[in-house]
Order: C-alpha cells, then structure tokens, then sequence
C-alpha cells in the first residue's frame, strides 16, 4: 500500500511539474489566478481557479451541482496516455444522463461519495474559497477522490469543473 501511495505521489509531481504549474501560497483572493498558478490546500489537493464564480458562497444543506468538462487518470498522463473522459461517458459511470449533473448535500459528508458517479470530497474543499458559477480545474489525489479513484489508489485530474447550483 505505501509502494502505491508514493507512486501516486511521484506521478502527481511529474503531472504537475510537466504542466509548469506554478505553486501560490497563500490562496490569492485580491487576484485572479494566472493561466499555470494551482493553490495546494493542506490535505494535498491542487485548485487552479479559473473564474471564482458570482459571489455567492455555498450554505449547509444547499444541494451543490456540479457539472466537468473531462476528467484524466493522472498516472495515465505521466505514463503517456492522454485519454480524457468525459462524464457520463466514463466506463465506470455509463448509467448516468449527460444533462443531469452530479450533486451532493454541502455539510453531509454522507453524499459526497458515490460508487455511481465521480462525486468526492475534493469537489467540496474548494467551496470555502469560490462560489456559485465558479470554475476550477483540480488535481486530486486518490485520498480525495471517488470512491473508484480511492480504491484503486487513482489519482485525477478535472478540467473546468463548474458549481452550477446552490440551493
């Protein structure tokens, strides 16, 4: 287990250095993020604000959606596969309708995992920076991920991840 945990760790690393993505410390709130700049939160994961939304913050128990344009397997990318999956045409999450998005409960740590879509933990640790209409792209450690991405130590990177409903 500790042999795939640094693995992943090495392959984030490489994924992140090979982007030339630029660490920024502490979170820049007075400014946009420039094009290659990701915050790392203190849990490991990596958030590349592309718009910080329209100002309106997510509250306990409104109901979050979230729609992506492509997810990547990050040791894939290092490894010199490029396949992009774009959800809900994902092997493992072929059930779900392209024009529903994913959701979860903001507050109940219960819906923020599920074995029938990619919804995780590191889709709500940003909602304490941005809000509604906020986009992001994500590097996500397997810690952080679904509940496929955790179990088979996997970890991912979301483009254009959107918070399109807070209700």
């Amino acid at each position: 287990m500790q042999e795939l945990l640094q693995e992943e760790k090495k392959s984030i690393d490489r994924f992140y250095n090979m982007n030339n993505f630029i660490p920024v410390k502490p979170y820049p709130r007075d400014r946009n993020f420039e094009s290659n700049e990701y915050f790392r939160t203190d849990d490991g994961l990596f958030i590349h604000v592309v718009d910080s939304g329209n100002g309106k913050k997510a509250k306990y128990l409104n109901d979050v959606s979230v729609r992506y344009e492509y997810c990547q397997s990050i040791k894939a990318v290092v490894s010199g596969d490029t396949t992009k999956y774009y959800y809900p045409l994902h092997p493992v999450y072929l059930n779900n309708s392209p024009y529903l998005p994913m959701s979860f409960v903001y507050g109940i740590s219960a819906t923020y995992s599920s074995y029938s879509t990619p919804v995780c933990q590191a889709w709500v640790i940003p909602l304490f920076y941005v809000g509604e209409e906020a986009v992001l792209d994500l590097i996500v450690p397997s810690s952080l991920g679904s509940s496929s991405d955790n179990t088979s130590i996997t970890p991912v990177f979301y483009k254009n991840l959107r918070y399109t409903r807070f209700n």
